[in-house]
């Protein structure tokens, strides 16, 4: 049966006034009731011009537009061209709006018909504004391994900053926070996906038991930010996708699904949503070892330094596996193996001589296999020091990131103070020479004998807006966003008809990439000792807001990350918050000085360090004993072996199907393959505690890490596992 079509012509007068209004809700109405912008949806625009001094923003709201309804509950909005009011522009967009059980989502097009122009961004469709109670609301947000913000800002509240500009962007080590707008009403703008600073593109609100899922569902992983909207006066939030592009005169790009629903329950809740079209559109771990499951953690050692200082010559392979075997830690990672040192000299990295050649490196790694110990070999996976390389003479400098001033993007990494500060500019992904040097250094690890190679970096930063040409794509364009995954998944598809249990490696996360990677090198906000370190155990104490792990461990519990932790000594607090969240360890040893603490037990001072810039904080290192902070290490790694089924293999579902009511405990259930499972307790508190689990019915057993008690009250920052046979395949 055909369907009449609706159509309407809205103009821009009066609109604005509606859009704009305070539109009343009633005192009774339930948490993510919702109260629309108006006759149609808000957005906004962003358009450049050749040689104008700054870019021109403008409002969907002002525009004369096409309304269709071809079907019920779908609305199409037909912009046919972009106007401030006294000029136009030859650019269409479209939007598909679609009500749905939950709320709505939209999709869309931008055409640029204009040919003095290129569309440089595209801020919404604005979802419409929800009503939550700011004494009970939490924001959850992807920023590294995940934050939770509990904390709303009052009406003219004073200690908030004004926005410092519409282009604003975060810290990416950091949560972000909120801003004052113009207009009374605060703002919640996050980093740009795919990066550490955002790395799914989904958030949560939740409030009084119902929660708004926001996420945008582009399998293209184009960059795109999230901003948060929050209205004091009202009560109320919206928020929006803000997606970054060059749109040239003649081109068209097309906006991903952007999803918005209402779900009752938590945030578990939207993690399930995001999961459901992650699954149908991504794969998860296709091209990782299954070895990688089982690795407890790794030393990474640096065996020769930027200023050339040898520390590991490639025959003391044996004695790295003593320090791993020590610290129960089956992974040993090797940097600084190359002639040039760390941070020296890339991309050529040649085996060095000085340190016993290929045959003693070889050596090395077969000693370790012969102790069940795994090898990963470095590699910058976008540096290039300028002008120092055979490779950036023959390929390099053409392939660099470019500025729009021309200039290459560059990164220095200074670590000793008498040595000149190294440059290095950032390989354009896009270009094939870095593919086929990347790939070749994939080879040469893998003839080594190694076990994977990590391309360091490849899971750090946000896509970067280059100007190069000659690389292989449009100039300008947007690098490490859609081309990264293909990137890395090409590189693993490669060395692994080679190889199949070869496994490839990178720093930082973001889920672009989770088909490809074996293993994640934490380098992201929650995996350090300053957020999560000093935020989880501050939830004892009552602290609402913070790293929240339980972000990325319940969305992709198959993810394999340690935690960083950059000394040669972890931590207990550290260790404890790994095991509990189903993480895994890292140990540094960086320096000389180093050397001496894992060998011979010698705390260093300071004075150790010499001209080293960033010195390991030594007052960690000397509030235990290395052989302490090595046995308790040992013992947790030990504890993770031995309950491998939940605590590596299992399925890491927080806290569903039971309850544990004291602030003091952290306790995070696993699902084993088989259908048990197990709840992982943790006393965060300096007093012990009785834990009460609740739910699951009697635990079968309760272990506990050597040295620890498995029976009565839970000591101080100690960890316990209840083993439970009850099948909950929550």
């Amino acid at each position: 049966m055909a369907i009449k079509t609706k159509r309407l012509r809205l103009l821009g007068g009066g609109i604005l006034a509606l859009a704009g209004a305070s539109l009343p809700f009633a005192a009774q109405a339930r948490t993510c009731d919702v109260t629309a912008h108006g006759a149609r949806p808000e957005w906004g625009i962003v358009l450049e011009q050749e040689g104008a001094p700054h870019p021109l923003r403008l409002n969907g709201a002002g525009m004369p537009c096409d309304v269709d309804e071809p079907a019920p509950g779908v609305r199409r909005f037909r912009y046919g061209a972009l106007t401030d009011g006294s000029k136009s522009w030859n650019v269409q967009v479209e939007l598909e709006e679609r009500t749905t059980s939950g709320g709505k989502t939209y999709m869309g097009r931008i055409a640029n018909n204009d040919k003095d122009i290129r569309v440089t961004a595209f801020e919404g469709p604005y979802f419409d504004r929800v009503r939550v109670d700011p004494q009970d609301a939490a924001l959850y947000v992807p920023c590294g391994l995940g934050h939770r913000e509990r904390s709303f800002p009052r009406a003219n509240d004073k200690d908030v900053k004004p926005l410092p500009s519409p282009d604003f962007v975060p810290n990416m080590w950091r949560p972000t926070t909120w801003y004052a707008l113009k207009d009374g009403r605060y703002t919640y703008d996050t980093c740009f996906h795919p990066g550490v600073g955002l790395t799914m593109s989904w958030l949560a609100l939740t409030s009084e038991g119902r929660t708004l899922y926001a996420g945008a569902h582009d399998a293209q992983a184009r960059p795109k930010r999230m901003r948060v909207r929050w209205n004091p006066e009202e009560n109320r939030a919206d928020v929006a996708f803000d997606h970054r592009l060059f749109l040239p005169s003649g081109g068209t790009y097309t906006l991903p699904e952007t999803v918005f629903e209402t779900l009752d329950g938590d945030w578990h809740a939207a993690a399930k949503r995001y999961r459901r079209w992650y699954d149908a559109t991504w794969k998860v771990r296709a091209a990782a070892p299954d070895w990688t499951k089982d690795v407890t953690g790794w030393l990474l050692v640096i065996m020769k330094q930027q200023n050339e200082e040898l520390m590991w010559p490639y025959t003391d392979i044996p004695k790295l596996c003593d320090v791993a075997e020590r610290n129960g830690l089956n992974c040993i990672g090797l940097f600084g193996w190359t002639v040039g040192g760390h941070d020296h000299l890339y991309p050529d990295y040649d085996p060095d001589p000085k340190m016993g050649g290929v045959p003693a490196l070889k050596a090395g790694i077969a000693e370790a296999h012969r102790r069940d110990i795994r090898v990963c070999i470095y590699a910058n996976g976008q540096l290039q020091q300028v002008g120092a390389t055979r490779f950036w003479n023959e390929h390099g400098k053409n392939l660099a990131l470019v500025m729009k001033d021309g200039k290459p993007v560059i990164q220095t990494y200074h670590k000793y103070r008498d040595i000149p500060e190294y440059q290095f500019a950032l390989g354009c992904l896009y270009g094939k020479p870095w593919f086929d040097r990347m790939y070749s250094l994939a080879e040469q690890a893998e003839s080594f004998g190694a076990d994977a190679i990590l391309y360091d970096q490849l899971g750090v930063f946000a896509p970067f807006a280059c100007y190069g040409k000659g690389h292989g794509h449009p100039t300008p364009h947007y690098s490490y966003s859609e081309e990264r995954p293909a990137f890395i998944r090409r590189l693993a598809d490669g060395i692994q008809k080679r190889n199949p249990n070869f496994a490839v490696l990178t720093e930082g996360l973001h889920d672009t990439v989770l088909d490809s990677i074996g293993m994640f090198h934490g380098c992201e906000f929650g995996a350090f000792a300053f957020d999560a370190g000093r935020q989880i155990p501050a939830r004892a104490k009552g602290n609402r807001s913070g790293s929240f792990p339980e972000m990325w461990a319940y969305t992709f519990p198959e993810l394999v990350t340690t935690m960083r932790f950059m000394q040669p000594m972890l931590s207990r607090t550290m260790a404890n918050i790994a095991v509990t969240f189903g993480f895994r360890h890292d140990i540094e040893v960086r320096y000389m000085p180093d050397r001496a603490y894992v060998l011979d037990g010698k705390m260093p001072t300071k004075q150790d360090y010499g001209t080293v810039v960033n010195v390991p904080d030594i007052g960690e290192m000397t509030k235990v004993s290395p052989a302490e902070a090595s046995a308790y290490l040992k013992s947790v790694c030990d504890f993770q072996r031995a309950h491998t089924k939940y605590l590596m293999r299992g399925r890491f579902v927080d806290d569903e199907g039971f309850t544990c009511a004291d602030r003091a405990l952290t306790a995070k259930r696993f699902v084993a393959a088989d259908g048990t499972s197990a709840v992982c307790v943790w006393n965060m508190s300096d007093k012990p505690v009785d834990v009460k689990l609740s739910g699951l019915g009697d635990a079968v057993s309760v272990h506990a890490p050597d040295g620890t008690s498995a029976q009565g009250q839970l000591a101080a920052n100690s960890l316990r596992l209840f083993v439970f046979d009850r099948k909950i395949n929550k």
